[in-house]
């Protein structure tokens, strides 16, 4: 029997060394930005490009994912390490077309999942994600060191910042730690709730000069969402506002960020998927 189980085990993971699944984290500098309302609308934006979608909600103690997308998490992923339920049914589909899963940890949870996630969570973590071609993961506010997995094996990072004075220091702050990690990821900064073209731009500029003088670097792409008084009425709704209402100055800035993520490569990335999940989560060191 563990023979068997062995070697479905591997042919697994076998399949998953051509996987062309893209894993792209979400991450702000502080809270209040809107960087799960960000997550919630690439995931359904994704999803109505017939794009199997998903969402890992990972921010300890805050998660809402699911609550955006009219979803009632059953289970969590604490239920599964407590024995409770099995793996999949942590995997909770939603009507547009998105699945999500919830970790329900708080932070000192995060270092008990790394310590257990061996092999056999491994494989049923790649049997849920075999059709998925777009692993997006909502992480909380702030850089935490625990998360430094999750960073470094991302193939895209997006920094969700707004236009007032402590969100975009905090963005930077971030963005500096990740430029000390080395991240590897393409990184992007998206600049939520601007209210005009002379906002964005100002911040735009003081910031990637910012980034080239003290830390030489260049910020990959800069986007701008701007001001929408149907984001509020989305929440309320329970329903992406690139569903609502798809015709929105919000949701019309989306599409222009999801167009550059379907034409995303795998920034050179060469080993498996299989791997990177195993690197994701610390089962290699």
């Amino acid at each position: 029997m563990s023979y068997l189980f062995n070697d479905q085990a591997s042919r697994l993971r076998e399949e998953f060394a051509s996987n062309d699944t893209k894993i792209i984290s979400v991450v702000s500098g502080k809270g209040g930005v809107g960087k799960s309302i960000f997550s919630v609308n690439i995931a359904a934006l994704l999803a109505s490009y017939d794009k199997r979608v998903l969402v890992f909600d990972s921010d300890a103690g805050f998660a809402n994912a699911s609550i955006l997308l009219g979803s009632s998490i059953k289970h969590t992923l604490s239920d599964y390490m407590k024995g409770i339920v099995t793996f999949k049914e942590c995997i909770q589909e939603t009507r547009y077309g998105v699945k999500i899963v919830s970790t329900g940890f708080d932070y000192t949870d995060w270092k008990i999942f790394q310590n257990n996630f061996d092999g056999s969570i491994l494989n049923e973590f790649l049997s849920v994600t075999r059709e998925i071609d777009y692993l997006i993961i909502d992480v909380g506010a702030g850089y935490s060191e625990k998360l430094n997995n999750f960073y470094l094996n991302s193939d895209k990072i997006f920094i969700v910042t707004a236009p007032e004075p402590t969100a975009v220091v905090n963005a930077y702050s971030l963005l500096k730690a990740l430029s000390y990690l080395r991240v590897g990821s393409e990184i992007e900064i998206v600049l939520n709730m601007t209210k005009n073209k002379e906002e964005f731009e100002n911040i735009r500029y003081a910031l990637e000069n910012t980034v080239k003088k003290f830390l030489n670097k260049d910020i990959n792409s800069f986007y701008e969402l701007s001001y929408d008084p149907n984001v509020p009425l989305s929440v309320k709704a329970q329903t992406p506002i690139v569903i609502l209402k798809k015709d929105s100055k919000f949701s019309k800035d989306m599409k222009k960020i999801v167009e550059d993520i379907l034409n995303l490569n795998n920034s050179g990335k060469e080993e498996s998927f299989a791997n990177r999940i195993k690197r994701l989560f610390g089962l290699e060191h």
